[in-house]
């Protein structure tokens, strides 16, 4: 995995957290690639696009304070809450103010950072506005390489402090005239087995070790070794930090920016999509409605052209219901009086002659009154139908001034 180690240090003069100086260097599987650059945040994001490595912020800051804590077992599920207000008397100033982060486990034992809050989010912002996501914000000490039974101290020579790592996720800061005191006090605070059986010394130059070594407590003069190793080349970089400020409040966010960024085009797209089937939905919907409009007033006129008179209320089905009167009731339908209609109506119409004076249909069947010239005409109109496949039926004859009149019954041939 490629990472790129930010060092900030609160140690340089001017140093800001609102306007931070930064050094980086790139790290790709283990190793330090290229040389380290300095800048401000733009720089960085520039380097963190070109390198797409994930960003590691080391911080160096006497504000940080690291410190191993007891805890009861009663106490694991509610650690967060509870551990600042056990704290509360080492504090100075309102537990509240103050931002902690916890390293892992140890039976009943959990290391502790705190730091006051102000400062650090102030930081953390600056990156953010940057569009730099800090996956891992750590203490600088804890870059520096350790292993069980072994402290590391570092000094970088002139003004800096003295890094001391004593611990998987426990380290300190200070000055260099104080070393000693301070290691004695932890010595003398650790258990006889947590005394190191090795101090490895870390320096850019012979001098700085040397003086390095002076400093130490004569107790741990002689399990003390050197490295000459440049500032860099003395860290090292596990998989995963020893202990990640970004917890709490202080945890990362989601890049909703930056999603936004990658997504854009697309939702743009999508949006002017989105708008065109709308609109052309809308346009759709309201010619469907001019059409309905059209139907419903055609609907209306057809039927006041069948039944001028009464409520309309639904033309449709008014219609089909005055329809009905005229159907048979049988299964059969092709005896309707409409179809009936279109069979005997074309007969009727060859013979002018003939004249109807009542039509009648009731279940089937057609009932007719005519008048004729004479009877031969209304014989061979009965015979006409009955070769159309209907039944006709002669009910009865009288005579009239202009001729005959008879009575016929129609309906279809079974």
């Amino acid at each position: 995995m490629n990472r790129l180690v930010v060092i900030y240090d609160s140690h340089i003069p001017g140093q800001n957290p609102s306007e931070p100086g930064l050094t980086w260097r790139l790290m790709e599987d283990g190793n330090w690639m290229g040389q380290a650059e300095a800048g401000t945040l733009e720089s960085l994001k520039e380097a963190q696009e070109a390198s797409h490595a994930e960003v590691w912020l080391a911080v160096a800051s006497d504000e940080i304070v690291m410190q191993q804590a007891h805890f009861d077992a009663s106490q694991r599920r509610h650690l967060a809450k509870l551990m600042p207000y056990e704290l509360e008397e080492l504090i100075i100033g309102n537990v509240d103010d103050f931002h902690f982060a916890y390293g892992s486990l140890h039976a009943d034992k959990v290391a502790v950072a705190y730091t006051p809050m102000d400062w650090l989010s102030a930081l953390l912002e600056q990156f953010d506005l940057a569009d730099i996501e800090v996956a891992v914000c750590t203490p600088l000490p804890l870059l520096l390489p350790w292993a069980e039974g072994t402290w590391s101290l570092r000094w970088l020579g002139g003004e800096a402090p003295v890094e001391v790592r004593y611990a998987h996720d426990l380290a300190f800061t200070v000055p260099l005239a104080i070393l000693a005191d301070s290691l004695l006090s932890l010595v003398g605070s650790s258990e006889e087995d947590d005394i190191p059986d090795q101090i490895k010394l870390l320096g850019q130059n012979f001098e700085d070790l040397q003086t390095l070594q002076e400093q130490l407590p004569e107790r741990l003069q002689e399990r003390a070794t050197s490295a000459q190793w440049d500032q860099w080349l003395s860290l090292s970089l596990d998989l995963l930090p020893a202990l990640n400020l970004r917890q709490q409040e202080l945890s990362r966010t989601l890049p909703i920016a930056r999603w936004w960024q990658t997504w854009k085009p697309a939702a743009i797209v999508a949006g002017v999509a989105l708008g065109i089937y709308l609109v052309s939905n809308w346009v759709t919907l309201a010619q469907l409605k001019g059409e309905q409009r059209e139907y419903l007033a055609a609907s209306e006129q057809a039927y006041r052209s069948v039944v001028p008179q009464g409520s309309l209320v639904e033309p449709e089905r008014q219609l089909a219901s005055q329809l009905s009167r005229y159907k048979s009731s049988s299964s059969d339908d092709s005896d309707g009086a409409v179809a009936l209609l279109a069979t005997v109506g074309p007969v009727l119409n060859i013979n002018k002659d003939l004249t109807i004076r009542n039509l009648h249909y009731v279940d089937g069947d057609m009932r007719l009154n005519i008048e004729s010239p004479d009877f031969q005409q209304i014989d061979q109109l009965r015979s006409t139908l009955e070769n159309q496949r209907l039944q006709a039926e002669l009910l009865g004859t009288s005579s009239v001034d202009d001729g005959v009149q008879a009575r016929l019954r129609i309906r279809s041939a079974p």
